[in-house]
């Protein structure tokens, strides 16, 4: 009888952790390195000191996917200075991933912006979600995109090379 109870309690255990450590895809290898890679800070949103928290749905499905990329927060402005494309070009650009990550996920990107004019003080976005939109979806580690204010005289000669070529 201790026996039964053992193993009982045993397997009960090594399935709590293997459901706890297969949500965790903020920590897949594969996920946050490409992700890394990809997600660069805008160069329209960073010459116009635009800063946000965007966050993407997306769900992975049977075959390691991801399907379905949406904005949960859309604005004009995260669409006009690139923050919205940015992600959701990164996300269509994974490779497949382990079938373990199968469902629904949100993905907060947090684009900081620091104005080196301002004595170094970053811009950190406070954009949240409501709790009703968590509904049915694991809420990932937030990715931290940074930016910075470029000075004048780099912006100009920026600007005069792609006026002369």
């Amino acid at each position: 009888m201790f026996f039964r109870r053992w193993l009982f309690l045993l397997l009960s255990s090594h399935m709590t952790f293997a459901q706890s450590a297969s949500s965790d895809l903020s920590q897949d290898p594969v996920f946050s390195t490409v992700l890394n890679r990809r997600l660069r800070y805008p160069r329209q949103a960073e010459w116009s000191s635009v800063y946000g928290r965007v966050f993407a749905e997306f769900t992975i499905d049977d075959k390691g996917h991801v399907q379905d990329i949406s904005i949960l927060n859309h604005s004009e402005k995260g669409t006009y200075y690139g923050l919205e494309p940015t992600i959701i070009t990164a996300l269509k650009k994974l490779p497949s991933l382990n079938l373990r990550y199968t469902g629904s996920y949100i993905l907060p990107v947090s684009f900081i912006y620091v104005d080196y004019r301002q004595k170094d003080k970053p811009f950190v976005p406070k954009d949240t979600l409501y709790i009703q939109d968590l509904a049915g979806r694991i809420a990932l580690k937030e990715i931290k995109i940074m930016g910075n204010s470029t000075n004048s005289r780099e912006r100009i000669l920026s600007a005069g090379k792609n006026e002369y070529y």
